[in-house]
């Protein structure tokens, strides 16, 4: 019967020794003995006596008598030596003596149960149950290789140091004899469904713990075992058998394999990230085209710009989409639009373009940008003035069109894009809300109620501002102008701040020139520093170095020019280091040498903080002003911002002094009229 290599004290035993017959020769066994068990074995064969049993031979007790089954393997296992095995087919797996406690019971506690197959070769189907032993007797080495039978001794070419931490390889994969690899198995309720896996899809001769297949069932791997599969080392710990030719991995602990395996594992991860919006599906996009063809089916064909309101409700978008839709769909060719041409048209829309910000920026650059110009606006704009019941009084004073059109635009830009790019890109256009803005305008017929970007009388406020300030009318003011506003309240520092270049842009900035659009963007920021833009802009001329940070000097700088000016008119100063520590009281830096874009957008005094600065006359009237005003007056109603209040106040005072203007001439015109009616009478 079979020993393991280690019992006394050899590595291996030759396979010849148990190979044919069960029986020892006494020569044989006498030829190894010493001299002194020689001469008394000599003397028990002369006297009859019966001989002692050697240690590793075959006892002479009765045993049942062999099967034809046991006897045809018998008969194939001595024709085709193996390797690592007994006669009886079981894999030869030593009982490590050395390492750890730990080691060795790890060991022993790894059987083939846990292990499931090898993927990426054909496999073949396991029986019911596993292939009865060749013998009855079997010596406790035997029973505990049996136990540990997932790993397998390393080739006799190694060392006998090595040979106790390497497994041997499975013999070379023949026709007859094929080797068989395991896998861990992670979950419990798959150890039972391990099936081994042949190298190249043929049938082996596998040891009695291994499940064995008939030689003619062959099916193939299932695709997920494939992908689970990887080659282990022979020296791995797992004790993971290799084929022949196939790649090794050298795996340093007991868990690298299982982290190797996770790793590789096809993890579906639902996408999350839709540029263009979540794709609707192909029903959805059917149904859209069908109410389409509706609509030109019962404008007879063809519809005109002035008839695209039917057509905007079946399309699902705002109505003043409507003038930017007619001309990206090519309407403004022919002058109106064929169900074949916006059908076309609309069908790629929907196809490539799934929310409403993606869809607006498609049809306002007519497909040509992913992102918005200002003079993609025009069009929309300009609709509006020609067609919303708010602007009617409007329509006949044309010269002021495009003053309007050009205040919204700048307006959108300076709420919209936050990068200062004068791009408008589509994630700046779904922060914002100016698409919900452009829904409302077609359910408020009063454009004042809308005070974002289209309120007549915000755009009122700022043109009569600028055109105070434009004294030869045109367009264009330069530092001097600039200096007159609000009765000279700036600092001139910062107006050359402001026209250095810091927060204007083009060929103007090189003539120290400032447009109406920059316009629109200094008086917003003048009257509203609370606005992000307005924190963004005023940082961007104070920051005279470019660093990203408001130093001391920076701010000392402004600040002369405000002692300078309070001077004059008698004002009594503050220093400079008692104003400092009240502004770093109320910002309350993260470092305290220097103020940061993040500090003043934390702080909810920035109004206070510039206005020290730079604006003496909001400077006084803050320093004179209830600190508890301001609180009061936003829990008494809903929050208004600076800038609303501010033109809410102006237009008032505008249209009174218009007013008054208008009151007078009439007086004057009917006082002559009474003063002539008065003579005649008196001479009557």
């Amino acid at each position: 019967m079979a020993r393991t290599r280690f019992e006394n004290g050899s590595t291996s035993l030759s396979d010849s020794m148990w190979r044919g017959s069960f029986s020892i020769q006494a020569d044989e066994v006498g030829s190894t003995l010493p001299e002194f068990y020689r001469r008394k074995l000599r003397k028990m064969r002369k006297a009859g006596s019966p001989e002692p049993l050697v240690a590793g031979s075959i006892s002479a007790l009765p045993h049942p008598e062999l099967t034809d089954q046991q006897k045809a393997h018998i008969r194939e296992r001595s024709q085709s030596p193996t390797t690592g095995y007994n006669s009886a087919g079981v894999a030869i797996r030593p009982f490590l003596t050395q390492g750890s406690v730990a080691e060795r019971v790890l060991i022993f506690e790894r059987a083939p149960a846990e292990m499931k197959p090898k993927p990426g070769v054909p496999t073949t189907a396991a029986p019911e149950k596993r292939r009865p032993a060749i013998s009855t007797w079997r010596d406790p080495d035997e029973v505990r290789s049996l136990a540990q039978d997932g790993l397998q001794s390393t080739p006799s070419t190694t060392s006998p140091t090595s040979s106790l931490r390497q497994i041997e390889a499975p013999p070379p994969t023949t026709q007859e004899t094929k080797a068989l690899t395991y896998v861990r198995e992670n979950n419990v309720s798959q150890k039972e469904n391990a099936r081994p896996l042949s190298a190249s899809g043929g049938s082996s001769p596998v040891s009695p713990l291994s499940p064995t297949t008939p030689p003619t069932t062959t099916p193939t791997a299932s695709p997920g075992l494939q992908h689970n599969a990887h080659p282990a080392s022979p020296g791995s710990p797992l004790g993971l058998v290799t084929s022949p030719g196939s790649p090794v991995h050298s795996p340093r602990a007991t868990n690298t394999l299982r982290r190797h395996t996770k790793s590789t594992k096809n993890l579906l991860i639902p996408r999350f990230y839709y540029p263009m919006g979540r794709p609707t599906s192909q029903m959805t996009q059917e149904q859209a085209l069908s109410r389409v063809g509706a609509v030109f089916r019962e404008q007879g064909g063809q519809v005109t710009r002035e008839n695209m309101e039917p057509l905007m409700r079946a399309c699902q978008l705002p109505l003043y989409w409507k003038a930017p839709l007619f001309i990206a769909a090519g309407g403004d060719k022919l002058g109106y639009l064929t169900q074949e041409q916006f059908a076309d048209y609309w069908s790629r829309v929907i196809s490539t373009c799934h929310d409403m910000a993606s869809r607006f920026v498609r049809v306002l650059s007519r497909g040509m940008r992913n992102y918005l110009m200002p003079e993609d606006f025009l069009s929309m704009i300009q609709d509006v003035v020609d067609t919303h019941p708010g602007l009617t009084f409007l329509k006949e004073a044309t010269e002021f069109h495009s003053r309007y059109v050009h205040t919204v635009i700048a307006r959108i830009y300076y709420c919209v894009n936050r990068s200062w790019s004068g791009r408008i890109t589509l994630p700046e256009l779904r922060r914002s809300n100016l698409l919900q803005v452009i829904s409302y305008l077609e359910e408020e017929e009063d454009i004042n109620q809308i005070t974002d970007y289209f309120s007549y009388e915000h755009f009122y406020v700022i043109y009569c501002k600028f055109w105070e300030l434009d004294t030869d009318h045109d367009l264009f003011i330069d530092k001097h102008d600039l200096a007159k506003h609000n009765e000279r309240a700036l600092s001139w520092r910062m107006i050359e701040r402001i026209f250095s270049g810091a927060v204007t842009r083009g060929r103007l900035q090189k003539q120290d020139r400032m447009g109406y659009q920059e316009f629109v963007w200094f008086l917003i920021s003048e009257e509203d520093k609370r606005h992000p833009t307005a924190i963004e802009y005023w940082f961007r001329c104070m920051d005279l170095d470019g660093d990203g940070y408001l130093s001391m000097y920076e701010l000392e700088y402004f600040y002369e020019e405000q002692l300078q000016r309070m001077e004059a008119l008698g004002i009594e100063t503050l220093p400079f280091h008692d104003c400092l520590c009240q502004m770093l009281d109320m910002v309350r830096p993260e470092e305290i040498d220097k103020i940061s874009l993040r500090d003043l957008k934390k702080c909810r005094m920035t109004p206070i903080f510039f206005d020290t600065f730079f604006n003496l006359e909001k400077y006084l009237d803050h320093e004179q002003r209830d600190p508890f005003a301001s609180h009061r007056a936003d829990d008494d109603g809903p929050e208004v911002s600076d800038w609303d209040r501010y033109a809410a106040e102006e237009y008032e005072l505008l249209v009174a002094e218009e007013g008054g203007a208008d009151h007078q001439d009439d007086v004057f015109f009917l006082g002559g009229g009474l003063d002539d009616g008065g003579g005649s009478s008196g001479e009557t």
